[in-house]
């Protein structure tokens, strides 16, 4: 555990002492920070260290776990042992956090590469964050620029047409989130370089130099469909016109 952590915990459990000293004397109902906090209300009883995240906190409530929140959100709400909560505001910290919880997931996976919208919002679904969170923290990430599908699509239509016909492009680009308007669009005005076709042509050639011509041509012609080549490039690629 590093000093800072440390620091912040120990910070936090001092605080709850006195206030539990605070709340022997007053036992109806006081107000701490502009929080009211009743007596017959859930009680804080255990504040630990997150174990996979120890920029997290674990809040125990009445002796079991409640929730989990960074510990910039602990302090900011002064959460403490001895506090008692309501489920309202237990659910409006979870909320406040939760949006952090999504960007911090959401920027995490932005570290290692581009991702689409559809793909940060299914990771974090996946995380079990509320939708609201979900959504802001997408709207965020949109207003700043780390989310941008233009941008996504418009390098990853230049990488697949590398090796693929415009119809797989399209298709690669779909199942990773691309909007299908967007994807054709993005694809259709990105120029393919002639030498892709015509280097599966040259290999198609080779596998199949033994075949019968019309045997051959028809197995190429399959072969470059499946790659998402336009019948018409398909037909000029190979020269003439199919049998």
């Amino acid at each position: 555990m590093s000093s800072r952590h440390k620091s912040m915990i120990l910070t936090i459990r001092f605080i709850s002492l006195i206030l539990q000293k605070k709340q022997k004397k007053c036992k109806s109902v006081f107000n701490f920070q502009g929080f009211q906090y009743n007596n017959n209300m859930g009680k804080i009883t255990d504040i630990k260290e997150g174990v996979k995240n120890k920029e997290r906190l674990n809040i125990f409530v009445d002796g079991a776990f409640s929730f989990a929140v960074y510990i910039d959100t602990a302090l900011i709400h002064h959460l403490k042992i001895g506090i008692e909560l309501s489920d309202a505001q237990m659910e409006e910290i979870r909320r406040q956090d939760s949006e952090k919880y999504a960007i911090a997931i959401a920027m995490d996976q932005l570290s290692h590469k581009m991702r689409t919208e559809k793909e940060l919002r299914d990771k974090l679904r996946s995380k079990e964050i509320p939708e609201g969170s979900v959504e802001s923290a997408i709207e965020k990430l949109k207003e700043l620029g780390y989310i941008d599908d233009t941008n996504y699509a418009q390098l990853f239509a230049q990488e697949l047409l590398q090796k693929y016909g415009s119809r797989m492009a399209v298709q690669k680009m779909i199942l990773k989130g691309v909007p299908r308007e967007l994807a054709e669009e993005t694809v259709k005005g990105t120029a393919q370089d002639d030498d892709v076709i015509a280097g599966y042509v040259a290999r198609l050639r080779q596998k199949y130099r033994n075949e019968e011509p019309y045997k051959a041509k028809q197995k190429m012609i399959r072969a470059l469909m499946g790659k998402g080549f336009e019948y018409d490039d398909i037909r000029r690629a190979i020269g003439g016109e199919e049998e």
